[in-house]
């Protein structure tokens, strides 16, 4: 899937010379997917205004509305531009931020990014729960096709179990989860962007503060807390191992390699064995 803006409008927006950038003050924002410890990343910058996941509704709606073609890429940057204003945030941290990348980027040359990254096994064994135990609205229901959708793709009969429990086919999901990750890449000049693995987040505080080049007084990894799912269904693991293994790294590969090369199998992961 895409993320961001369409080529032609992403050029058409570097180029522009309309003087749209943001004013000058810190910035970080927090792009990682969700079920990556987003919500951990905010909370150790609770002293500073910061935010997650702020106005999702509204973004959502933005970014359904340029999508959908009932707005263009300077209506959509200028609409942009004025939450950043009107929201007047340090720290900004939300899985939609990557839908909003390809403006950020230019529009605050000077912002930095962290990026946190969960394996692709523990991410949909975590993301598939969520949805289970919090049924989305209508609104989040639209974004969900849009992200996980897969073009309409259809379940596999080894899928059977995502079906019959209303949720996507593994395809958009892991397709999600590669592209997420290939938008960050491509979006963020490598200067300007933190990896951070979800486990690493209260550990590597001191590292994140200097890279955001805040006082390192302004973090409270005593703070840091991350949403639990109380009652997790093991669905993932109910898919057949074979056929788990071989869509991960279908649609996984470079970045699985790449980011998590001790990870070859579920089992890897933690997954009980078949």
């Amino acid at each position: 899937m895409r993320i961001g803006l369409r080529h032609d409008d992403l050029t058409a927006a570097r180029a522009a010379a309309d003087d749209a950038r943001l004013e000058p003050r810190p910035r970080l924002y927090g792009i990682g997917m969700g079920k990556t410890g987003t919500s951990a990343l905010a909370s150790l910058f609770s002293s500073l205004p910061a935010a997650h996941e702020p106005e999702a509704g509204a973004v959502i709606d933005a970014v359904l509305g340029y999508e959908s073609g009932r707005s263009d890429w300077r209506a959509f940057r200028a609409w942009v531009g004025a939450r950043d204003g009107r929201l007047a945030l340090t720290v900004d941290v939300s899985n939609l931020n990557i839908f909003l990348v390809d403006l950020l980027v230019d529009l605050a040359p000077a912002a930095r990014y962290v990026l946190t990254i969960r394996d692709p096994y523990r991410w949909l064994d975590s993301i598939t729960n969520h949805y289970l135990a919090r049924p989305p609205n209508a609104r989040w229901r639209a974004f969900a096709i849009h992200r996980f959708g897969a073009d309409g793709a259809s379940h596999p009969a080894a899928e059977r179990v995502l079906a019959e429990a209303g949720l996507f086919p593994l395809a958009g999901y892991l397709g999600y989860w590669q592209a997420h990750l290939a938008k960050a890449f491509a979006a963020v000049p490598t200067e300007r962007l933190l990896v951070v693995r979800t486990e690493r987040i209260a550990a590597d505080a001191d590292r994140i503060a200097a890279f955001a080049g805040f006082d390192p007084h302004a973090i409270a990894p005593a703070a840091v807390r991350e949403y639990r799912n109380p009652a997790k269904r093991p669905i993932v693991e109910r898919i057949p191992r074979g056929h788990l293994e071989e869509q991960v790294h279908r649609y996984c590969e470079p970045f699985l390699g790449r980011l998590f090369p001790e990870i070859t199998s579920a089992e890897d992961a933690g997954f009980p064995a078949p």
